[in-house]
């Protein structure tokens, strides 16, 4: 006779772990051959296969072939196993079991009909083959007893929960022991008996619950549940690729996993260790020496404020609303008992403190069924007007994040909310356990895994990451995947930031990868690549794979692309730009974007669009936000036209130092356009407006400094024929030097709204006269700044300088969504 007091370990081996001979053998060289107890699922893929016959029977005809490879793959694995001698037994179990299975399926086919019991009986032979091989396998070398769970394991259901008989259950091992001796006990999961003496299963993934069920019969030192994971972690890894397995989690924290939706433990698995303080260790068998997970009566402190984020999908959200609830008892208890007697489980539950409204998470395959039971029974109060409406939004989701480092800690539901909010996700009800270990939010069902991620990015289990897609890779653009690319190793390390440039597109192709692009190398794939410019692809493509934060960068100067900005930011994807054509375009477009904007809850940030990387915008903002009052700006914001007139107070000649400026790449193609004044005109209207001016590019006087002769004609026409006005410049740089004063190219706005953009003579003075070459310099006449105005001043062009403004918006981006 064997006794319980002997120090048994138990282990749990799931399909996988059985999914052939060599994982057998592998299942083997785990076990120490002394005072354990095995307890094994069916081989991997068996149990669902019959699942599917059975079905198939049902609707009148099932596929033979599916079941002669189930009877096949249990026959190869006592050949591969077993010695030619020891084999003829269980040939010969499977022979007349796979028999008997056809006869029944046979009778299914008939009545096209199966009960719950012949359901049991069928799916419960998996566990019954498997135990039997593991038997005769490690009896090869050890005193190994076989163990049908169904003999000793007796159930029950009271309103539709399972219970364990457990002295029934004693009883009946008690006497199986009394006649078998052992070294290794193998036990099949899954299968029980009901009182009635009918076999029956645990539901599906039961095999745990088994496995647990015997560490508290043989009163176990620990349980090993044997999987093909490392172990329970922080989130489902197939959802959220920065998961990680969890050290240690303690019996609450590990029950309300399982309870939410995590798939590697089965719910009850925990009830019956906790009673007895087993550890259950979750271990991978194909990779032993993986730590995993510990699940004790202590957890190890995490350093996290949360432990693990799960979810539970296809979920039901039931809502019953009425004005004549408030204040009268008893409203809920009905509810419940109506889905009480219809067997319903609710998952959540939220009440509004107006008592206005009641609503409760159901699983979605319940939801009609609720609804119509609950108008059945309360339709007294729907035609009294109590409860005005019942109804479901079978469209839902329930994220859940767990830990008990929440307990008492002040801010995670706040950093829950406003995480899910950065993501764009609207939260339609939230619950939280008295506990405080779970808190649990109800989505969309569609938001799922871009809230997964955006979670456990949020609570730092991961790197906050952001889906970047560049348009316009030309001198910014290029500049600033250099400096993403030069950075991105010290951001992930140093601040959990992991910028992933998933798309580049130019004017005619775009590059576009499922993780991120080499940048090192992605001038030759941009070239190789055949996929043509779309730019409703390139955005779904950033947005792709419900990632969390998404972000379109714009580098060029093209209207085009900026009249797109609404459609990115409706879809959800922030924007940053140096271009200038949005906030210095059409008035109305300007307004719809920043109340979209606000709308949608998403960022637009256009640092670079005044004086490339100088912080102009964001010391506006800041200024108006704090109170201040903006007298006037004033300023030389055009690094081309800054160059051109430091070199004309050095006595140089117009033309001459416009070619030059255009030889050394300062202007454009086409000078014309910086001597246009146009450039400097749409900046001002960007300031003004960011002051709440509504004022378009016609209000601004700008003064032209291409000759009215001179407008249309090419370039190099233009270029021969300036000096010819030449005499004009230097008639206005004579009048300014016997005033002592020098010349510059000068914008302005001023607190009525009005907007010019000219030559102007400063005295010597002035904070206009400390540029040099291509600086820029704005001035701010504010309330507060009135006796000494504040001063910006520093390089306002280049590819370095522009690309570390929009580098900026993006990393500020990032910390607004941590």
């Amino acid at each position: 006779m064997k006794k319980k007091n002997q120090n048994y370990i138990v282990h749990k081996f799931g399909g996988s772990s059985l999914a052939n001979a060599e994982r057998f053998t592998a299942v083997k060289s785990l076990l120490s051959g002394r005072n354990e107890i095995i307890v094994v699922s069916a081989i991997k893929e068996t149990t669902s296969l019959l699942q599917t016959v059975l079905d198939q029977a049902k609707e009148g005809q099932w596929d033979v072939s599916i079941l002669a490879r189930v009877e096949t793959n249990h026959l190869s694995l006592i050949e591969s196993l077993l010695p030619a001698h020891l084999r003829q037994d269980l040939f010969e179990m499977i022979r007349v079991d796979f028999a008997d299975i056809k006869s029944i399926l046979h009778g299914v086919q008939l009545i096209n009909s199966y009960s719950p019991a012949i359901q049991d009986v069928i799916l419960g032979y998996g566990e019954q083959w498997s135990a039997k091989i593991l038997t005769a396998y490690l009896g090869l070398t050890g005193k190994v007893s076989y163990l049908d769970a169904a003999t000793v394991v007796f159930i029950y259901h009271k309103r539709g929960t399972l219970y364990i008989d457990w002295e029934k259950t004693q009883a009946a091992l008690d006497r199986f022991l009394a006649d078998h001796n052992f070294d290794q006990l193998v036990v099949t999961g899954f299968i029980a008996t009901t009182l009635e003496g009918r076999r029956t299963t645990l539901g599906r993934n039961g095999s745990d619950f088994s496995a647990a069920i015997m560490a508290k019969l043989f009163e176990a030192t620990s349980l090993y549940i044997w999987t093909d994971v490392d172990g329970i972690f922080t989130a489902d890894p197939e959802r959220v690729r920065s998961a990680f397995a969890i050290e240690a989690l303690s019996y609450k924290e590990a029950l309300e996993l399982a309870y939410f939706g995590a798939k590697v433990l089965h719910p009850m698995t925990i009830a019956p260790a906790l009673e007895k303080h087993i550890p259950i260790y979750i271990k991978n068998s194909l990779k032993p020496s993986a730590p995993g997970t510990t699940i004790s009566s202590t957890s190890k402190k995490s350093p996290y404020l949360i432990k693990a984020l799960t979810s539970i999908d296809d979920i039901a959200l039931i809502n019953i609303e009425g004005a004549g609830m408030i204040g009268v008892s008893g409203i809920a208890a009905r509810v419940f008992d109506i889905l009480q007697q219809e067997k319903i489980s609710v998952i959540l539950i939220s009440q509004a403190s107006s008592e206005y409204s009641i609503c409760f998470a159901i699983a979605n395959q319940y939801a009609d069924t609720a609804v119509k039971a609950l108008h059945d029974n309360l339709q007294f109060e729907m035609e009294s007007r109590l409860i005005e409406k019942i109804y479901a939004d079978k469209a839902c989701a329930i994220l859940a994040v767990i830990g008990d480092e929440m307990i008492g800690t002040i801010g995670v539901s706040g950093k829950l909310c406003g995480t899910l909010a950065k993501a764009n996700i609207n939260i339609r009800a939230i619950a939280q356990g008295s506990s405080e270990r779970n808190i649990s939010v109800v989505i969309n069902k569609e938001e799922v895994n871009k809230a997964l991620q955006a979670v456990h990015a949020g609570f730092y289990l991961s790197n906050k990451t952001m889906s970047i897609g560049l348009i316009g890779p030309g001198i910014v653009g290029s500049a600033l995947l250099q400096q993403i690319h030069e950075t991105q190793k010290q951001l992930k390390s140093d601040y959990q930031v992991s910028l992933c440039v998933r798309g580049i597109m130019n004017s005619k192709k775009m590059l576009l990868a499922p993780d991120h692009i080499e940048l090192e190398t992605w001038p030759s794939q941009l070239n190789a690549s055949t996929v043509e410019a779309n730019l409703q692809e390139f955005a779904n493509h950033i947005l792709s794979d419900n990632v969390p934060h998404a972000v379109i960068i714009d580098c060029t100067a093209s209207p085009g692309i900026a009249s797109h900005y609404v459609d990115f930011i409706a879809q959800g994807i922030d924007v940053i730009t140096p271009n200038k054509q949005a906030n210095g375009g059409d008035l109305a477009y300007y307004q719809q974007l920043k109340s979209l904007v606000q709308q949608k809850n998403r960022y637009y940030l256009y640092e670079a669009t005044v004086c490339a990387g100088l912080p102009v915008i964001n010391t506006l903002q800041d200024l108006i936000k704090t109170g201040d009052e903006i007298v006037a700006i004033e300023g030389v914001v055009s690094g081309t036209l800054s160059y051109i007139f430091s070199e004309l107070a050095k006595g140089r000649r117009f033309s001459e130092v416009v070619l030059e400026a255009k030889q050394h790449g300062y202007t454009e193609p086409d000078p014309r356009e910086d001597l246009s004044g146009k450039d400097v005109a749409r900046k001002l209207l960007c300031l003004a407006r960011e002051m709440g001016h509504e004022v378009s590019m016609q209000d601004v006087k700008v003064h032209n400094l291409v000759p009215k002769e001179l407008l249309t004609c090419s370039v190099d026409e233009f270029l021969s024929r300036l000096p010819d006005y030449d005499d004009q410049m230097t008639a206005s740089l004579v009048k300014a030097n016997a005033k002592g004063e020098r010349l510059y190219y000068v914008g302005a706005v001023h607190q009525d709204g009005s907007l010019h953009v000219e030559i102007a003579s400063f005295k010597q003075d002035h904070p206009f006269t400390r540029l040099q070459g291509t600086d820029n310099m704005l001035i701010f006449h504010t309330r507060r700044y009135h006796q000494q105005p504040l001063i910006i001043q520093g390089p306002g062009a280049g590819a370095e300088v522009t690309a570390s403004g929009i580098f900026a918006d993006l990393l500020r981006l990032v910390s607004f969504l941590a």
